[in-house]
């Protein structure tokens, strides 16, 4: 019996790797972190998701930079 080696396929996208819940828990983990760390301003939440969810979108892109 010969054995086949099955390259590994790389995700192409976020979509990929979770599902729209689990993208969206993440930022808004993120956003709410970034909240506390930043005071707990009020008015700002927009700002902070906006943040979060760029850098969870760049660290994402760059991992499949290697």
């Amino acid at each position: 019996m010969s054995k086949t080696t099955r390259k590994r396929e790389e995700p192409e996208t976020i979509d990929d790797v979770l599902t729209h819940e689990q993208r969206e828990e993440a930022i808004r983990l993120a956003a709410y972190y970034r909240w506390k760390k930043r005071g707990e301003r009020e008015g700002e939440d927009r700002d902070d998701w906006f943040e979060a969810e760029e850098v969870f979108n760049d660290s994402f892109s760059d991992a499949g930079d290697d």
